[in-house]
């Protein structure tokens, strides 16, 4: 009689165990209850939808989201910014809402399961995609001042955008990339080197072998010099033979007797003076420009004058 007893106790029990575990599932199922604002907003949220307002419906699904995150929330943004144009947006939410949607159990989750990737295939096709890859302790990588993930991956409009990063040391890398819609681009950031002070490179030469001769200086300055110091020369040389005839001349004549009284005498004269004076003006520049073409000429680049007097120093290079 015991046993029979213990045989029914046992069935009871067993009985209870599985009417309790086949409640857990219906209970487990059911979502946590919503707090009144959050009943508010959805309420609020359907009667946008129904006036076609779409933006305002999206507002509020915003606020719901940021008071519950759930996986309805980020699935309804999705869903409104795919239907305002907002693409990059649509697709980062509904890439998320089909992670997060659980495996479909019933008919109905299938069918839902399966609108949410065609909607989110349908929005990747308005977007491009970028994948960057940064130099080690690079931080933080940012596309046009948002964020990229661990990942590498973001999403962009079409266009052009630019990417930034923060080296260790302080140094800044950037890169700007053109995408287009449906388009995949890989982007590598590579380290900029740093601003190297440019330095005229310098021509080693060997221990014994001659240094390469300087270049001399340009041929048509000595050509030009050697000119004049000749004309101011030849000039010279003429004007002294011609003023030295007419002094003779002049003298002689001055000897005559009554030579005293003639007034044109002491005028020629005076002009002879003058003729010798320039001649030997003539000469001494000639003399002086032939010295310095013949000195440049000889003396190596950037050889030095110096000229002492009176204790001050002038000092000529070239």
């Amino acid at each position: 009689m015991l046993r029979s007893a213990l045989v029914i106790c046992w069935s009871h029990v067993v009985a209870v165990a599985m009417f309790l575990l086949a409640l857990e599932p219906a209970f487990a199922a059911q979502p946590p209850p919503r707090s009144p604002r959050v009943t508010a907003l959805i309420k609020e949220a359907e009667a946008a939808l129904e006036r076609l307002d779409i933006a305002r419906a999206r507002d509020l699904w915003a606020q719901i989201y940021d008071i519950e995150r759930s996986t309805v929330g980020i699935c309804q943004l999705g869903q409104l910014d795919r239907r305002l144009g907002r693409w990059v947006d649509a697709v980062v939410e509904l890439t998320r809402c089909v992670q997060e949607m659980r495996p479909p159990a019933t008919p109905r989750e299938r069918r839902l399961h399966e609108t949410r990737h065609a909607d989110l295939a349908a929005a990747r096709l308005e977007v491009a995609q970028l994948h960057v890859f940064a130099p080690a302790g690079a931080a933080p990588v940012l596309v046009d001042g948002r964020l990229v993930d661990e990942s590498g991956q973001i999403y962009v409009a079409p266009g052009q955008h630019e990417i930034t990063t923060m080296l260790p040391d302080g140094r800044k890398v950037r890169s700007t990339v053109h995408v287009t819609a449906r388009e995949s681009r890989v982007v590598l950031l590579s380290a900029e080197p740093a601003s190297v002070r440019s330095v005229a490179p310098l021509k080693a030469t060997l221990a014994g072998e001659p240094a390469p001769p300087e270049p001399g200086p340009a041929p048509w300055l000595l050509y030009t010099g050697s000119a004049a110091s000749g004309a101011f020369l030849v000039s010279g040389i003429v004007l002294h033979i011609v003023a030295s005839i007419e002094d003779s001349a002049l003298r002689d004549e001055m000897c005559k007797p009554r030579s005293e009284q003639n007034p044109k005498l002491v005028e020629d004269l005076h002009a002879v003076e003058v003729h010798q004076h320039i001649s030997t003006a003539a000469l001494v520049a000639g003399t002086a420009l032939g010295a310095a073409t013949l000195a440049i000429a000889v003396l190596p680049s950037g050889a030095q004058i110096r000229a002492r007097a009176a204790g001050a120093e002038v000092q000529f290079s070239w």
